[in-house]
């Protein structure tokens, strides 16, 4: 079997479990002769590894290509990620059997796009997502804002990927548990992690009476290591003489604005001047088993867990255990209190009343634990059986994915459902045909550009449906009478009434199933419609597709859109009116709304649309161009303006915005008003007045963006502000 595992991190570099995972899953794929390809970032340099027969580890320079200027780290890695695969995929000229991706932050989100949206080279390759812990969790764990951007918009980017998976799995059953009311209509398959070193193949030496326990892992709130200091303290003041010795990195707390480990120190400096508490850095693996090793028991006192490496490498190394109720750890070490102790967070006591009676066992009572710790979990996590559960549930996805055919079905986070595609709305069309609706008022100078544009489309049948929204200028006049007897054009004369009135007049004369909209003054690429079309072909549930916009004339930005979904949308346009669409759709849910004279009728039209269970899907690529002119409609928005239309826009909808009212909140006061967002996947996005355009960015700012989102960035501003040294942000 060719196996691809796409990963964030992998050996030399570790930030956590998941490194660890793939690094031993890819060596057990490769030793059994399947072939093994890992595609993982790398901060220096690409090159390709094989460090053993069959493995391949291909690494790619993060950071690469424009997409990094205008998304968001974490968006901007997902979209190289489907690059490299794609790419790698026509290099090999072999496609992998299946490709298996990590949950967490979602960088397989616009692999999945991509494959959704009939990527011919993505064809018929199933696409696993491992579940570790995905970001919207960590984040709820450990009171950090969920709804702040960029992590709101992650989390909703990884909920996609369980959604658009074609299998997921777990490693426990407890992860599971917390995961599957996201995916209600997919079952996960609970694997436990594959593991063995050859460190100690020929055995190893414990103290049994040692009086130092280990917690190992990052100084972070989900890990219970507050909690497990508080219950510590209280064994020390009541006499209990042990020493507790923390190893690893520190992370950030939101609450506190400072890192968890500093507020640690200080909260128990006295236990540290009396060596009961030992705070270290982190340690590599082969550092740590000594320590392992030494300890009287190992804590894993995490309060959300999936299936811990910290609980799973000293249960190999025989440590007697004492894990929370609230993860993986719970199943590995189990109820009987052979291999360790287990207490539950939500019993108040419990957790010291376990702590001090692992202190107090003795030295044979600790040897028995320990040989059940060590042949426990190499029983659970035995290479050959996990090698075989996870070939065998591979071959059931592939099989299931041949004998499914195709997908009717696009993967969605909308909520409200169309009960019924194409209803009936009592005209005829002509099936396959697309009625690219152009608008026109005085717009005579661009009109040519336009038409030249949509009749170089890749896509046929079309026709082309221009309404003459009372046009008064005598120079666009003369132009647009040059086009009264094209074959393909149909002129459609009536009284100024406005852009909404044009649209809803175009749309309903004419003679498509589909209908594109395209101001006189904007431009499409030939393979827009097309690709467009193939998506409302394949799902039925899918009512219309755009793409990102490339802006053009005075700016040259891009503007990468997303699939609609609430409450984001209710808040913030996700497209321009560059969309192809359902006829009878727009005609019974869409029609622009005459009231919102001003602007934004297109907004308005989607988001009535989307609220009857129309879904929009995005193209993620700059397959629209826009035109930025001075005298554009939305550059004459003034902020009363914005805020008139979108309490037009709210009224018309009230009942969404009643249901998504606490959502929106929540989006509102982590990020702003919405009319300010330009990009969910920035943590600060750039401000623009001007109503779907945004203003250019300078190089410098651009870089500061990058910073921010990279592994390192958010600390370094953090100690500017530290030093205050902030102004020079600026």
């Amino acid at each position: 079997m060719n196996i691809w595992l796409l990963t964030s991190e992998f050996p030399p570099e570790y930030g956590g479990g998941i490194g660890m995972y793939v690094n031993q899953a890819a060596q057990m794929f490769a030793k059994a002769n399947h072939q093994v390809t890992v595609i993982v970032r790398d901060h220096k340099k690409s090159q390709v590894e094989s460090p053993l027969p069959n493995l391949r580890i291909i690494r790619f320079k993060h950071m690469q290509g424009e997409h990094y200027n205008f998304m968001g780290y974490w968006a901007a890695l997902a979209y190289q990620f489907a690059n490299e695969v794609i790419n790698q995929i026509k290099i090999d000229g072999v496609k992998p059997d299946v490709i298996e991706v990590q949950d967490y932050n979602a960088i397989g989100y616009y692999l999945l796009m991509k494959k959704w949206q009939l990527e011919p080279i993505l064809a018929n390759i199933p696409i696993v997502v491992h579940l570790h812990t995905p970001t919207f969790e960590l984040d709820r764990v450990n009171q950090a804002p969920m709804y702040k951007f960029p992590n709101y918009w992650i989390g909703q980017m990884e909920k996609f990927c369980l959604k658009a998976a074609d299998a997921l799995i777990s490693p426990s059953q407890y992860l599971k548990d917390q995961l599957q009311r996201y995916v209600p209509e997919k079952e996960i398959q609970v694997i436990n992690l594959p593991y063995y070193i050859d460190d100690y193949s020929e055995g190893y030496k414990r103290d049994y009476n040692s009086k130092t326990l280990l917690y190992f892992g990052r100084t972070e709130y989900r890990k219970g290591v507050s909690q497990m200091l508080q219950g510590a303290e209280q064994l020390w003041a009541n006499g209990e003489e042990f020493t507790l010795k923390i190893i690893g990195g520190d992370t950030y707390f939101h609450p506190k604005a400072r890192n968890l480990g500093e507020i640690l120190k200080e909260k128990y400096a006295h236990r540290i001047k009396q060596n009961k508490l030992v705070f270290c850095n982190a340690v590599p693996p082969e550092k740590l088993n000594p320590e392992i090793l030494a300890a009287r028991a190992v804590i894993v006192p995490s309060l959300y867990e999936n299936y811990p490496y910290t609980c799973l490498s000293a249960m190999w190394l025989g440590s007697p255990m004492l894990v929370s109720r609230s993860g993986g750890q719970a199943e590995m070490v189990q109820d009987d209190e052979l291999a360790g102790l287990l207490f539950d967070w939500n019993i108040s006591g419990d957790f010291e009343k376990q702590l001090a009676r692992i202190v107090n066992l003795d030295s044979t009572q600790l040897e028995k634990m320990s040989k059940v710790s060590h042949n426990r979990i190499r029983e659970m996590c035995n290479i050959t059986d996990n090698l075989k559960q996870r070939v065998d549930f591979f071959e059931k996805v592939i099989d299931k994915l041949k004998n499914d055919g195709s997908n009717q079905s696009f993967p969605t986070l909308i909520q409200e459902y169309k009960i019924a595609v194409g209803e009936d709305i009592g005209q005829e069309y002509e099936k396959g045909l697309l009625s690219i609706v152009i608008p026109y008022y005085n717009l005579g100078e661009y009109l040519a550009e336009t038409i030249q544009s949509a009749l170089a489309t890749n896509y046929t049948p079309i026709e082309i449906v221009i309404v003459n929204d009372g046009t008064n200028d005598d120079n666009s006049i003369k132009v647009l009478d040059q086009y009264r007897n094209h074959s393909k054009i149909r002129i459609i004369d009536i009284q100024n009434r406005g852009l909404a009135n044009a649209r809803n007049v175009g749309a309903i004369n004419s003679k498509g199933e589909y209908i594109a909209f395209l101001d006189a003054d904007d431009l499409i690429e030939p393979e827009f419609y097309p690709k467009a079309i193939n998506i409302l072909n394949q799902y039925k549930n899918v009512s219309y597709v755009y793409s990102w916009l490339k802006y053009f004339g005075n700016s040259h930005d891009v503007w990468p859109t997303f699939n609609t979904e609430f409450p984001y949308f209710l808040a913030s346009n996700m497209l321009a009116a560059f969309v192809v669409v359902r006829k009878s759709d727009f005609i019974n849910y869409g029609q622009n709304k005459i009231a919102m004279e001003y602007g934004m009728e297109d907004y308005e039209g989607w988001v009535a649309m989307a609220s009857n269970g129309c879904i929009g899907v995005s193209i993620p690529e700059p397959l629209v161009h826009y035109r930025v002119r001075s005298n554009s409609m939305s550059r004459q928005f003034n902020r009363d303006v914005i805020i008139y239309l979108r309490q037009r826009l709210s009224e018309f909808n009230s009942s969404l915005y009643q249901k998504y009212g606490l959502e929106l909140f929540n989006l509102i006061d982590a990020n702003g008003p919405g009319y300010l967002w330009d990009n969910p996947t920035l943590d600060y996005p750039p401000v623009s007045l001007a109503y779907n355009e945004q203003s250019s960015i300078g190089s410098q700012k651009q870089e500061l963006m990058r910073l921010a989102n990279s592994k390192w960035g958010s600390r370094i501003i953090k100690l500017f502000f530290k030093l205050k040294m902030n102004k020079l942000l600026r």
